[in-house]
């Protein structure tokens, strides 16, 4: 069985007239070690099914599993520890803790998780090893970003998400950033899906994935990924 696996997930806000549809019979399973890349345009669903596969959201209907482990059965204290051990989020907005700096917001993340990387290395991996004592507002937003993927990292989860991680970054930390969670991939066997609308970072996945209106439209392996060196940004 795949190390992730949807099967037909429906996720639906609201009711009657202004019931939505976010995500509608979705089914996918993904290897575990996979780098996977999910292009949308906005309202397409990439949120709500990044927020689902992390255990952020529940699903209106349909199973979710993640090895083997039925999700959608877990109970609330179960559903944190998995998203507490299992999950590592990169949120497009950062999500940072205003009133911590850098390294108190990493090491908030990584409280009761074995293993897991120290903060200050964590933020160095990030190029931030000479702003661990800085609170959010003094840091750019692009640092910020970088911050929440130290947040991330440290927990060496098994399934990292990323919602567009690196919307907020110039070309150059972008690209770091973006050979950094290969390497993780590569090297540690993590489970990377990003979610973007940018269709240049889907040319170094080895599999990306189309949504639009909530459904999947395509699914296709890239046999030839880019350097990611040679995309344009």
């Amino acid at each position: 069985m795949s190390f992730i696996s949807l099967q037909n997930i429906t996720k639906k806000y609201g009711s009657g007239e202004t019931e939505i549809t976010a995500l509608d019979g979705v089914n996918l399973t993904i290897d575990k070690g996979e780098f996977v890349v999910i292009l949308g345009s906005s309202g397409a669903g990439k949120s709500t099914l990044l927020n689902i596969i992390g255990g952020m959201d529940s699903a209106s209907s349909g199973k979710y599993y993640v090895n083997d482990i039925d999700v959608t059965a877990l109970s609330d204290k179960d559903l944190t520890l998995f998203r507490r051990h299992e999950v590592g989020f990169v949120f497009q907005f950062y999500n940072l803790m205003p009133n911590l700096t850098a390294k108190e917001n990493v090491e908030l993340s990584t409280r009761g998780v074995k293993n897991a990387i120290d903060a200050e290395e964590s933020l160095g991996l990030v190029g931030l090893g000479k702003r661990t004592d800085n609170f959010p507002y003094g840091l750019s937003g692009g640092e910020q970003q970088r911050v929440s993927i130290a947040r991330a990292i440290a927990k060496r989860p098994s399934i990292l998400l990323c919602d567009e991680p690196t919307g907020a970054l110039d070309s150059k930390t972008g690209k770091n950033i973006l050979i950094l969670l290969k390497d993780l991939c590569e090297k540690d066997g993590q489970t990377v899906i990003i979610v973007t609308h940018n269709a240049n970072i889907a040319l170094i996945a080895e599999r990306v994935i189309r949504l639009s209106d909530g459904k999947i439209v395509s699914d296709e392996k890239n046999p030839a990924p880019k350097e990611i060196d040679d995309i344009e940004w």
